[in-house]
């Protein structure tokens, strides 16, 4: 695939054919990605910076988290404007080929898939930083997930699947302008914006749940999913619902109740 033809595929207006989506077209760019991005941060990466220094690697995440929220907010827009509109969640209309509707959805479907194959960078990140405790599995597993999930879109050009991904961008929005702010910002003022980091844990969670009542409104209307589609995204969404919501805890409600004791025992 030439370049003007890798242009083409992320190109509003091309009439991009199923067979053409770039790294879209066969599941084997899809495992090797994953099987390589498994292999670096977990084995490669942390031998390669065993007896190496940590990298701070502060102009990338800022450079990082600019384009993130760029990205976001760009498939943000485009959602909004689509026809027939995505933010109407019940409808799922399929696009036939060539039509409008259908390249609007495949432009959004590549561009999505390469975005959530950017985000695997995060992990090595911290590989890099030497926080190898942050490469924890709800951290693995989502990133692997997620790039899954977008896959599927070649198998479901409903415009039901839009809204997944219109909730998705808009917590990432806030999530990496908080992320940015983190690696910009004084430490003092930081430490006072922590709050938001549960606040985010929380939202995320709300998202899981909008996608599953989705799920329902769709199947008592009468729309089709297939049903391996329809078993993978559902079994996938409740399982980051149950590790956010377990990490939640952890994170948040243990350190108040081990906070409030600390407060009893000193008074």
């Amino acid at each position: 695939m030439g370049f003007e033809a890798i242009v083409d595929v992320f190109s509003d207006s091309s009439d991009v054919k199923l067979e053409d989506r770039f790294g879209m077209s066969s599941p084997t760019f899809l495992i090797a990605i994953l099987s390589l991005y498994l292999v670096v941060v977990l084995k490669i990466g942390p031998s390669f910076m065993k007896s190496r220094p940590a990298y701070q690697l502060k102009t990338y995440i800022i450079c990082y988290n600019i384009f993130q929220v760029v990205a976001c907010v760009y498939l943000v827009s485009k959602i909004v404007t689509s026809e027939p509109p995505a933010l109407r969640f019940w409808k799922c209309v399929v696009g036939e080929p060539g039509s409008v509707q259908r390249k609007h959805f495949d432009h959004l479907s590549i561009v999505t898939f390469w975005l959530k194959v950017t985000e695997l960078s995060e992990t090595l990140v911290f590989v890099l930083r030497k926080k190898q405790n942050q490469v924890s599995f709800l951290h693995v597993f989502h990133h692997c997930s997620t790039v899954s999930l977008v896959y599927q879109s070649k198998f479901y050009s409903a415009s039901s699947a839009l809204f997944p991904i219109f909730l998705n961008s808009n917590v990432h929005i806030v999530m990496y302008v908080y992320y940015l702010m983190a690696a910009v910002l004084p430490p003092k003022i930081v430490a006072k914006l922590t709050p938001l980091k549960k606040a985010i844990t929380t939202i995320q969670m709300i998202q899981f749940v909008m996608i599953l009542v989705q799920v329902i409104v769709v199947l008592c209307l009468g729309c089709y999913i297939p049903p391996m589609i329809l078993a993978m995204h559902v079994f996938i969404i409740c399982a980051f619902f149950y590790m956010f919501y377990d990490f939640y805890q952890k994170s948040y409600k243990q350190k108040l109740g081990t906070n409030k004791k600390k407060m009893f025992v000193s008074n």
